[in-house]
């Protein structure tokens, strides 16, 4: 395949052509014929290139080809290599400042050093692992840039933006041993060109495991009242909160599979939660230590994270509830008296059963009313007294218990006080089993 679409030139004549019109730095010339040649660099490619072309035409001056004349010189200026004898062979005056590269104006070795050593220093501050380099190109060096590539129908070309992300990841990891990630980087550095900054964009660390709350009126989120005040004294988010520290990031998400009222215990497995660290400054992850810390919170909040996670997973811990289960152990108390057999007759009434369930009037000034459909598995009781008895229910994820055992007047059917025709109280609820598929 021709470099030139409409000539069978070889490659000196185009690189003369080009040189006769524009003054080049070696690596802006290299890189108009960067996919020629193997394991070289622009810089040494379009030095290669600069040499080869004013050794040709020297050679056609010195056979008596007056029109090399001229044209040599023109190359020998706009190659930029200052050539003295051979200035002074073709009776040229040494300048004394070079004409500027064309397309980046002699910045582009400069670029390369000053923003991979600025890179380099953040990532071993930030003991980060992975990178990767984005580069923001100012207009006018593409519109040169494009410029030579038309007029000169060049092919095996390539883009001042990619010699520069590969040039200073390159340098990147040599200098800190991190490595280039195009899938997953632990940091992102955008060079913006035409301010010339750098920004920096951490990737948020995501961690999953569970929680279990082993005390009541612990809401999952910090909970302030209109007053300003506290409504509850403790959240899980309390604990998040306190590994802050821990990351040096600017703040903790959580994402959690479903939600237990603030006065209902997280027993038994615990409930699935990925947490994410957004703008981490530290990525060396010691799960154990992570553990110890959140652990060490309160006696009545405890936690099991498990691995390291990528954003993927919030959507699927989101929609784990979907055809997942949950077991609940209710402590009911009942207005009449109530005899064992009815009992029975309540756990063979919710066997296999669908719920209907309109948004619980409690909730309602902060959820919008519609109707949910979610089915009960299985009930099992326990006589405790006359006016006290403890349920055991299997249910489908998202189904409201405490609504499924009162009625919420009517916008829960079929409920417990329906089927044992009394009104019936939840005093103490536990979640004690969480079957999510994530």
């Amino acid at each position: 395949m021709a470099l030139d679409k409409t000539s069978d030139e070889s490659i000196l004549e185009i690189v003369v052509r080009v040189l006769e019109k524009y003054p080049l730095c070696d690596r802006c010339l290299g890189r108009l014929f960067a996919h020629l040649g193997k394991n070289l660099g622009n810089d040494e490619r379009g030095k290669a290139l600069k040499i080869a072309a004013i050794m040709e035409l020297h050679k056609k001056v010195l056979k008596g080809d007056k029109e090399a004349v001229n044209v040599l010189k023109k190359i020998l200026i706009n190659s930029r290599i200052p050539l003295i004898e051979l200035y002074k062979e073709m009776n040229i005056g040494v300048q004394e400042e070079l004409p500027k590269c064309y397309i980046c104006e002699d910045r582009l070795q400069e670029i390369i050093n000053i923003f991979s050593e600025l890179i380099a220093k953040r990532i071993a501050e930030n003991k980060m692992q992975s990178f990767l380099i984005g580069v923001i190109t100012p207009h006018n060096i593409i519109e040169k840039e494009t410029e030579i590539i038309k007029k000169f129908q060049l092919q095996y070309w390539e883009s001042i933006k990619r010699e520069i992300k590969r040039e200073i990841g390159k340098r990147v990891q040599q200098m800190t041993g991190a490595k280039a990630d195009f899938e997953t980087p632990q940091v992102t550095y955008i060079i913006d060109l035409t301010n010339n900054i750098v920004r920096e964009e951490i990737r948020s660390v995501f961690i999953f495991g569970v929680y279990r709350k082993l005390g009541r009126m612990i809401s999952q989120n910090i909970w302030i009242k209109r007053d300003g005040t506290r409504k509850y004294r403790l959240a899980i988010e309390d604990a998040i909160k306190s590994t802050l520290t821990y990351f040096k990031a600017s703040n903790v998400v959580m994402h959690i599979a479903g939600r237990e009222d603030a006065d209902v215990r997280m027993l038994g497995n615990g409930r699935p939660i990925i947490i994410e660290y957004k703008n981490p400054h530290i990525y060396t992850i010691d799960l154990t230590t992570l553990n110890s810390i959140l652990n060490s919170f309160s006696q009545w909040i405890k936690f099991d994270l498990k691995m390291t996670t990528r954003r993927e997973a919030v959507s699927r811990i989101k929609m784990g509830s979907i055809g997942a289960y949950k077991i609940y152990r209710a402590l009911i108390y009942s207005e009449k008296v109530l005899k064992p057999e009815e009992l029975i007759r309540l756990e063979k009434a919710f066997e296999g059963k669908t719920v209907m369930q309109k948004t619980p009037s409690r909730i309602l000034r902060r959820k919008s009313d519609k109707m949910r459909y979610r089915n009960v598995f299985q009930v099992k009781t326990i006589y405790v007294s006359p006016h006290v008895f403890e349920a055991l229910i299997r249910c489908e994820g998202g189904l409201y218990v405490k609504e499924l055992i009162t009625g919420d007047n009517g916008r829960t059917t079929p409920n417990f006080s329906q089927v044992l025709e009394t009104n019936l109280r939840c005093l103490m609820l536990d979640v004690l089993y969480v079957h999510e598929h994530i």
